[in-house]
């Protein structure tokens, strides 16, 4: 018959445990069985507009790397510049001027450059324009004596637009006497432009335009310019002519022709015509 087991007494088939064996801690350190999982650490997330957002500046650095690179890039700033027409002043001169070395192309503001050039002294005008893609041309256009203005028997050089000059007096040249003269003149200094004009004009055409040359010039502030034309048949006396200024050019040369070659017709004398106002010209 089937042995019985004891209660409360090994089975008879297990050995006792003895002293001599006991639980060793293996190094498997794994928990087991069911265990209550803690929450998990809080993680960054990036939202939709944070993303956006971060694009945007990614996007804004990489434009202002470019444009920094652009500006100061060599293939994009001015390194050619050729200077053209400069006699009395060096081409450094007119270089340090103008100022374009070295920049950038797309910050390159021609006008100021050239309003710089036309302030030199001698220079009555100036062009500055690009030159291929990183060169700059000037071309100047210098100052030149056209005659002289005569103060108290001094003759001061001056240019066709009235402007006193550095240079000396070219003899041979037009000379315009001022008549009572109550300054004193400077180089950079201008006289009446308009009178200038006017006796530019005048010892260019008066030959072709009324068959007589120009002898003599005069200035007087209170009536402008007075010139005196040779006779006609190269005897007798100067005709005194008064223009004032160079306003109205054309009808004062036409009035003043018709007049003389009435007094020819009629064989009358002219001595001085004052063509300062207009139709109401007056003569003796």
């Amino acid at each position: 018959m089937p042995e019985a087991r004891t209660p409360r007494r090994w089975p008879y088939r297990a050995a006792k445990p003895s002293r001599s064996q006991r639980v060793v801690r293996t190094a498997d350190t794994e928990r087991r069985g069911v265990h209550r999982e803690p929450p998990p650490a809080p993680r960054f997330r990036i939202t939709p507009r944070q993303a956006r957002f971060a694009l945007a500046m990614a996007a804004a650095v990489m434009l202002a790397s470019a444009a920094w690179w652009a500006l100061r890039s060599p293939m994009l700033t001015v390194r050619h510049v050729t200077v053209r027409g400069a006699a009395q002043l060096s081409e450094q001169q007119v270089r340090a001027a103008a100022a374009v070395d070295g920049k950038s192309i797309f910050t390159l503001d021609l006008a100021a450059a050239q309003a710089r050039v036309a302030a030199l002294p001698n220079v009555r005008g100036a062009t500055v324009r690009k030159q291929g893609h990183n060169g700059v041309g000037i071309d100047v256009e210098e100052r030149t004596t056209w005659g002289s203005w005569q103060m108290n028997g001094v003759n001061v050089p001056i240019d066709v637009d009235g402007y006193v000059m550095t240079q000396q007096a070219v003899y041979g040249t037009p000379t315009i006497v001022e008549v009572d003269p109550q300054r004193v003149l400077n180089a950079g200094d201008r006289v009446d432009p308009g009178a200038v004009e006017l006796a530019v004009r005048l010892t260019r055409e008066a030959e072709s335009a009324f068959g007589r040359s120009v002898l003599t010039l005069a200035y007087r502030k209170d009536a402008g310019l007075t010139a005196a034309l040779s006779p006609a048949d190269g005897e007798g006396h100067p005709l005194w002519v008064t223009f004032g200024d160079s306003r109205d050019y054309d009808y004062k040369v036409a009035a003043l022709y018709v007049l003389i070659e009435q007094a020819r017709e009629q064989d009358l004398a002219l001595h001085a015509v004052d063509l300062r106002f207009g139709d109401r010209l007056s003569f003796n």
